[in-house]
């Protein structure tokens, strides 16, 4: 499995935190959820020009032996690749993987 990371850390953020233009986009782009979880419930931050909801991302509780070990978060685009998170105070590290 390769995982590739810069270990930059990213600002989680809320709606609220946005610009109304900015709110707006993300709202479209988070259609499918209720304006009170969207404007109280989450937890947003910006990877690659796109952003990505916390919530989106399963616990990952990988045995010590993973090479998931020590990521807090796994999003799967497909069985074999993905991004993972690590939490960090308020910001997340993100990580890419595929194998």
């Amino acid at each position: 499995m390769n995982i590739k990371t810069n270990n930059q850390p990213r600002r989680l953020f809320s709606a609220c935190e946005l610009s109304p233009s900015e709110r707006t986009k993300l709202r479209d782009e988070f259609g499918w959820m209720t304006d009170e979880q969207f404007d109280c419930d989450c937890s947003f931050f910006k990877y690659r020009n796109q952003y990505y909801n916390l919530a989106d991302f399963m616990r990952n509780d990988a045995a010590d032996d993973s090479p998931l070990k020590g990521w807090h978060g796994v999003c799967s685009y497909s069985y074999f690749s993905g991004l993972l998170v690590k939490l960090c105070g308020n910001d997340v590290i993100v990580g890419s993987f595929c194998s």
